[in-house]
Formats: C-alpha cells, structure tokens, sequence
C-alpha cells in the first residue's frame, strides 16, 4: 500500500479581518492491491466521487484529501490527520471505508479527487451527499446516494442506481434499474439489441433506446409520448403495448413527470 500525507495549515477570517479558526488538510493517496478480487465496495462520508475504469490500474487506486477546522493550527491539522481510510478483504470482496473518530465528528469532511480501478471488476458505491461520476467500469454496478447527481457511462454487467434527491444520466448496454423519487432520469441504451430499462422517478424519464425490435413497453406518467419505428403515441396515465417477442422491459414510472421514449441518433 502506498500512501502519501501532507499537512496545509489556511487561515479562516470573518469579513472584518478577525481570525476565528483555522483549517487544516491531509492529503491521501493510496493504492490498495486487488489481486483476486472481483467486487469492490466503496462507502464514504459526504463528497463528490469521480470513479474511472483504468485498464493500467492494478489496484484501487485513490487520491483526495482530508479537510478540517480547529481553533488553533496545531489542532486543525492534528484534525485533518485524524480520519483514516480502511481497506478490507474477505475472500473475493473488499471494501474501503472511511474511519472519522467521534472526536472530530462534524469538524472533518474528505473530498475524494479521483478512484481507478481496473474496468471488470464489480462495483458497489455509496455515499451520504455529493454528486457521482462513473465512467468505464464494466461489471456490475450499483450506486446509492443519498443526495446527489448520478452520471454513469459503462456498466455492462447492469446498473442499479438509487439516489433520495438528484437526477440521474445513464447509458449502459446491461440492464438498467433507476430509483430517484426526487429527480429526472435520462436513459440510453447502449447494447445494439437493447438492454432492460426498469425506471421510478419523481420527475421526468427520457429513454434512448437502440432497437425497438423486440419491446415490453409499461409507461407511466403525467404525459406519455412514444416515437420509433413501431410505435408511435402521445398518451397520459398509462401506456401498455408489446412489440416483436416484448423481451426487452423498457417498463417507466414517473408519478407526476413526463415520460418520452425515442429511437437514439445514429451514431
């Protein structure tokens, strides 16, 4: 494991010049070995998260930095130093996580700058509050967020994705299961036969399908509409129709948003 810390000491001031405290800053970066893993879980405190599927990464490789406020320098940077990230392994699965003492509970927030980690491994990703960023991680993912954006590009082994308030832009070739009560949804199939699209939202649902060969259509919505090749509609309530064999679900509850469903631009 390799792991870097430096301390940066900042000055807080009120407008007329007065100091009232001080913040501190740890940086971390850290490479955590993954040798015969195949699912990863990683569960932090309230920050943004940008995860990238490397395939140079031969580990879970993280860079961020711990940032506290003390009312001395001393005590601000002791506070930054702190937390700390721990990484566990159980058989084919590990998980990192991060450790904030009671003692500088609320005085201590990590913001994560980037996590890799090599494209087919599993992925489960969690965190409290802060937008979520996932590109190319290829096995099965889930992410649950309390409150945040979720943008996702990848996850061919399907997608799970649940975020209490945030909106939510998907496009992934394995099925796709979308819970935001307080959001808007985009979803674009990325698969050339199309992929399942299972969708509840508290806002309006956009999806981008790829084939409207073979389509089990459920649609709910204050206003539906539906533009392919196949089936062609503007309707509200509700909207049922199979076309083909009605194999691929492509089955939408938006409550009181609005539901469009369209073939994608050719490429």
């Amino acid at each position: 494991m390799r792991r870097v810390l430096r301390g940066l000491i900042l000055p807080l001031s009120l407008a007329a010049g007065c100091v009232f405290g001080f913040r501190g800053e740890a940086e971390v970066e850290a490479s955590y070995p993954l040798a015969d893993v195949i699912a990863v879980r990683v569960d932090l405190p309230a920050t943004p998260i940008t995860v990238v599927g490397d395939p140079e990464a031969i580990g879970l490789e993280v860079r961020g930095a711990w940032r506290a406020t003390g009312g001395t320098a001393e005590v601000a940077k002791a506070n930054a130093r702190t937390p700390r990230l721990v990484f566990e392994r159980d058989g084919g699965f590990a998980e990192l996580r991060a450790v904030v003492p009671l003692a500088v509970e609320g005085q201590v927030d990590f913001e994560v700058e980037e996590v890799r980690l090599p494209p087919d491994l599993d992925l489960e990703l969690r965190t409290d509050l802060g937008d979520v960023s996932v590109i190319a991680v290829e096995g099965n993912l889930g992410v649950d967020v309390g409150a945040g954006d979720v943008d996702v590009v990848g996850g061919a082994g399907g997608v799970a994705v649940r975020t209490g308030q945030g909106d939510v832009v998907l496009e992934t070739s394995g099925n796709a299961d979308v819970q935001a009560p307080r959001g808007t949804v985009v979803v674009t199939q990325a698969g050339p036969g199309g992929n399942d699209v299972v969708v509840r939202a508290g806002g309006d649902v956009q999806v981008w399908l790829s084939s409207d060969a073979d389509l089990d259509l459920d649609l709910h919505g204050r206003e539906i509409r539906v533009q392919t090749g196949t089936v062609s509609t503007i309707d509200g309530g509700r909207f049922r129709r199979s076309v083909g064999g009605g194999h691929v679900k492509i089955w939408v509850d938006a409550g009181p948003g609005r539901v469009e469903v369209r073939m994608k631009p050719p490429a």
